[in-house]
């Protein structure tokens, strides 16, 4: 005898099956990737946070004992206090350290390949870079709608040079930098997993050597007026454009150390 059939629009167990099989389907490895370093959401969210909260606090404390010791008529448009703003930035370079040195031996584990790894990663600097440059800003627009909140002061705008640009280029600037040190941080914890802490300072050592030979070069064919005039020339646009590609050199050279990397 052969088996009933089901009735007209009931679900078969096929059917059944086949649902769950949809709402099982695996999420894409970059997502996956993402996800992994996002399991310590403190790293990437609530100290940045906090950085900028306590940095903007002691700026503004600091205007604010600047501004007593001033007099009536002295002008009061103060900026780049102390360079406390790109504090949270500098912290950028322990971010890439940690999302290496914690997420990689998981990573491993879990089965996904080196370049999964790498280009999941990047993209979570990206987002962290592109979300700290944001925040930026969003204080910035605070800033000039409240005359530097009341007394001229000015954290989020950063120094002249971005106040007289638009805000996107403040923001591509500063997400390229974030970017640039969460790349050399990630990049360095990958050659110290590869090569351990002798491999890691030679490399430091040679790729300071060069710079200083890049300095030698200028300085011997007298080249440094035409640097100075093309540094001249960077608007903050321009200039996250080459940092940019700084970030990108240091993500193919973290490709590169990671391929033989213990976990």
């Amino acid at each position: 005898m052969t088996a009933p059939l089901p009735a007209s629009g009931a679900p078969t167990s096929a059917d059944a099956a086949a649902l769950g099989a949809v709402r099982r389907r695996p999420r894409p490895r970059l997502v996956k990737v993402i996800r992994m370093h996002l399991a310590n959401r403190a790293t990437y969210v609530y100290i940045p946070l906090i950085v900028v909260g306590a940095t903007f606090a002691l700026s503004i404390a600091l205007y604010g004992v600047l501004l007593l010791g001033l007099e009536e008529d002295a002008p009061r448009e103060l900026y780049g206090l102390g360079g406390f703003q790109f504090v949270p930035f500098y912290y950028a370079v322990t971010v890439g350290i940690q999302a290496m040195m914690y997420t990689y031996p998981f990573a491993m584990a879990m089965s996904l390949t080196r370049r999964e790894y790498i280009n999941g990663s990047v993209a979570l600097a990206a987002l962290f870079a592109g979300g700290l440059a944001g925040l930026y800003a969003l204080g910035r627009f605070a800033e000039e709608a409240t005359g530097g909140f009341g007394i001229g002061f000015h954290y989020f705008g950063l120094v002249g040079w971005f106040s007289w640009f638009a805000w996107w280029e403040q923001w591509l600037f500063l997400t390229g930098l974030t970017l640039m040190l969460f790349m050399a941080g990630f990049c360095a914890t990958t050659v110290f997993k590869r090569g351990g802490a002798l491999r890691l300072v030679a490399e430091i050592t040679a790729w300071t050597m060069s710079f200083v030979g890049v300095i030698a070069l200028v300085t011997w064919q007298e080249w440094w007026p035409a640097v100075g005039e093309w540094f001249l020339a960077l608007t903050p646009a321009t200039a996250g454009g080459w940092i940019l590609v700084v970030a990108g050199v240091l993500s193919l050279g973290a490709y590169w150390s990671i391929r033989k990397a213990v976990p």
